[in-house]
């Protein structure tokens, strides 16, 4: 039995240009960019030149501090940029994708029948580490600090946010086997809103599910910890994005990190607000082509 939080505090707020339930699948861009300033906490080392090919899952680079965490290109395909600013930091890497896809292969059994460690191991070699937020501070870990308890939240109430149940839909294995491969490095909390009490998400055996009722921000994983289990003085809990644990159940099965994902492309100045499969990275010129209103106003663009 699920226990279920009152949120009582908060309010929803109602935008024009909710995404419909309807898929787009996009094609492969012209070219992927991942920026280490995305990364919160972390010092980035380059492991690559302009004009080398790698392959989907290949390091472009590494956190200087440690040398264990490594952040991967989603595509293969050649190196065209390494983009540098003032004092040489590092701005941006750029991978021009080969028409036929191929991966690095990933060791999964070894993580799965060993635990804790060796699955840290693969989520920092997979790049998918680079995706856990640490709280306090909500920076990307310390592989070598072990965090009390994980926190994944299958829903938000943020205004035009993406329906993560549609967002799953055909995926849920995937889902299911990246929960319990966090289970294996500490305690998973998972929160859900009512809605989603008889999906096909549950039951998960391996992480204890919260159900949270309430408006806006009771879907926020800061008040799912703050409820369920909250960061006392010397302690790290570690969260992770759900359709990032799909990412990881992929893998599992796969052996290969495969970083497409569903996002909702809404809003008022959207023509036809959808849900878009793309490949993380891919250029926002690409996802809005066509699809902003071009009536002479000011469009902001989050």
């Amino acid at each position: 039995m699920e226990t279920v939080f009152k949120i009582k505090k908060g309010l929803d707020f109602k935008l024009k240009g909710e995404a419909e339930a309807t898929l787009e699948v996009m094609p492969l861009a012209q070219n992927y960019a991942i920026k280490p300033t995305d990364f919160e906490g972390i010092t980035p080392k380059a492991m690559v030149k302009p004009g080398v090919k790698v392959l989907a899952g290949d390091a472009l680079f590494i956190d200087k501090a440690t040398g264990k965490i490594s952040f991967v290109s989603p595509v293969s395909g050649t190196v065209t940029e390494v983009e540098r600013g003032e004092r040489r930091k590092l701005l941006r890497f750029v991978v021009e994708p080969d028409k036929e896809q191929k991966f690095r292969q990933f060791d999964t059994q070894t993580a799965m029948s060993q635990g804790g460690a060796k699955m840290v191991e693969l989520l920092c070699q997979s790049g998918l580490f680079a995706f856990m937020r640490q709280r306090p501070y909500d920076v990307v870990p310390q592989a070598e600090v072990m965090p009390k308890s994980i926190f994944v939240s299958a829903f938000s109430k943020m205004p035009l946010a993406a329906d993560f149940s549609f967002v799953v839909k055909g995926q849920e294995a995937d889902f299911k086997a990246g929960i319990q491969a966090l289970a294996k490095v500490a305690k998973v909390h998972l929160g859900i809103c009512p809605s989603q009490i008889n999906s096909d998400i549950l039951p998960i055996s391996e992480a204890e599910v919260s159900v949270f009722d309430g408006p806006n921000p009771s879907g926020n994983v800061g008040v799912h910890i703050n409820r369920v289990n909250p960061v006392n003085k010397g302690e790290v809990v570690w969260t992770l994005a759900p359709e990032m644990a799909i990412v990881l159940g992929r893998l599992l099965r796969t052996g290969k990190v495969d970083f497409t994902r569903r996002i909702a492309v809404a809003g008022a100045k959207v023509n036809a607000p959808q849900y878009v499969e793309t490949l993380l990275g891919t250029p926002l010129a690409d996802l809005l082509k066509g699809q902003v209103e071009n009536d002479g106003s000011h469009v902001r663009i989050i």
